[in-house]
């Protein structure tokens, strides 16, 4: 972060200083527990915590200001700037301060693969730039300010991550950054028990575009049926993505190497046939690709500096990593999940397994409202469709799972329900033999981060 003085912090988000205007913070911190000495502390109200109680913690862990609510009782001499509200006061000085860069900016936003898209774009701009990335899924109204915040001088494009549960809330993101390229992956059914429809959700992530101004740039996967519906709506600039003919990023020849990653070619405005290759397993890798391929000829990169830049990609903790105990190999996607991320990573298992015996170690999809029998039957369907031998369903509404499964009289996955990840591990454990090739993949709530550390730390099978 740039160095500030209290004084121009004060100004930038409208609050009253009592102190020094000459203090200066180059850090910007909300836990007490990760304070560097020198820091801004701002006290948020969360729903389990209110950072106001925390005040003395971090004037003793070396706070040198304190941004609070306006009738907040201080500790004597402690520099404070008071505001009506002290979350939205972050917001504002996140968006003051991104204007003291001239850089581009991106912003990613979408049902799914967010998260993904967003390194692979970050990976590829690496290749010619000084990239500032969003933190793991640093995205919503307070993450994103905080992204912000850690602009460095030496920064030369930054890609932020936009995420939503509701109506105006990717908005006010975008008139936080104020994002030169908005880029949208997807229209899926995440989140859809609150906004109702694919239709809301469309209009939801939209909203990624009212920070922007007409000369931005818009990328919009054109594989996607709701969003290959806006050509020549926008008022901006708009770039299509995807694997079906006539889209301006167009992939093509995709040929999967299992673990190792995938070949495909690319056909832009700019070159005709760019061969290149993703380190990262997944024929849905190719999609994240071509959107980061995308920015980066808005970017001036060459075929060169693509090709670099996916080949150092590597792929976040819990999003498809892979490990192996005992000629075993896990497959972690526990980081969340939906109908279309959760298909993927079921591609990505049997291209991985080959003929070796598979298992799906799945967890409930969560917040899919009147989607999610059906949706959870589908993905059913799927894994006993695929020829996977085991089906271990954890949580609520994974007996929709099973059901799907078992809706093939002549499948021949073997499926279990559980109530929880501690109930499914004996059975794991007894089951499990050299050679198997399992994926875990559920939405966080369900935990199976936690189950799958566990299996890696204890002994498996030893009779395999």
């Amino acid at each position: 972060m740039k160095a500030l003085n209290a004084g121009t912090i004060a100004k930038m988000v409208k609050g009253r200083l009592e102190g020094s205007s000459e203090i200066i913070v180059n850090k910007i911190s909300i836990d007490t527990r990760t304070l560097e000495k020198g820091s801004l502390f701002v006290a948020i109200r969360g729903e389990r915590f209110d950072g106001h109680d925390y005040i003395g913690q971090a004037v003793s862990n070396g706070a040198a200001l304190v941004m609070v609510r306006e009738g907040t009782i201080l500790p004597e001499k402690v520099p404070a700037i008071f505001v009506t509200d002290t979350q939205e006061a972050l917001g504002k000085l996140a968006h003051e301060y991104r204007k003291l860069f001239e850089i581009p900016v991106i912003a990613v936003t979408g049902s799914v693969g967010k998260t993904s898209t967003k390194e692979m774009i970050a990976s590829i701009l690496s290749a010619k730039y000084k990239v500032h990335k969003s933190r793991g899924n640093f995205n919503n109204e307070i993450g994103l300010p905080l992204s912000v915040l850690e602009l460095e001088e030496e920064h030369e494009v930054a890609v932020f991550e936009m995420g939503m549960r509701g109506f105006d809330e990717i908005s006010a993101l975008s008139k936080t950054v104020n994002p030169d390229i908005a880029v949208i992956t997807n229209i899926g059914i995440s989140h859809i028990e609150r906004l109702g429809s694919r239709q809301n959700i469309l209009k939801a992530k939209l909203e990624i575009l009212d920070g922007m101004n007409e000369k931005g740039i818009v990328i919009l996967n054109g594989d996607d049926e709701l969003l290959s519906g806006l050509k020549d709506l926008l008022k901006q600039k708009t770039i299509f993505y995807g694997i079906d003919e006539n889209q301006d990023v167009w992939a093509y020849d995709l040929s999967s190497e299992g673990e190792e990653g995938v070949h495909f070619h690319v056909k832009t405005a700019k070159n005709d046939d760019m061969k290149l290759f993703i380190p990262a397993p997944g024929i849905h890798n190719v999609h994240n690709a071509l959107a980061g391929i995308a920015v980066a000829e808005a970017l001036n990169m060459n075929e060169t500096e693509i090709r670099n830049g996916l080949e150092n990609f590597s792929g976040e903790k819990m999003r498809l990593s892979i490990e192996e105990k005992d000629g075993i190999k896990f497959i972690n996607d526990s980081y969340n999940a939906a109908p279309s991320s959760m298909t993927a990573a079921i591609d990505v298992l049997c291209e991985i397994a080959g003929e070796r015996r598979k298992w799906v170690v799945i967890g409930d999809m969560l917040e899919l409202g009147d989607w999610a029998q059906e949706a959870h039957r589908k993905i059913g369907r799927l894994v006993s469709k695929s020829g996977i031998e085991y089906m271990v369903a954890i949580g609520e509404l994974a007996k929709w799972y099973v059901e799907g499964a078992n809706e093939n009289p002549d499948t021949k996955t073997v499926a279990k329900l559980f109530a929880s990840p501690q109930e499914a591990k004996p059975y794991i454990k007894t089951l499990v033999q050299k050679g198997d090739v399992l994926l875990f993949k559920g939405s966080r709530m369900i935990k199976l981060d936690i189950l799958l550390q566990e299996l890696l730390s204890e002994e498996l099978n030893q009779y395999a």
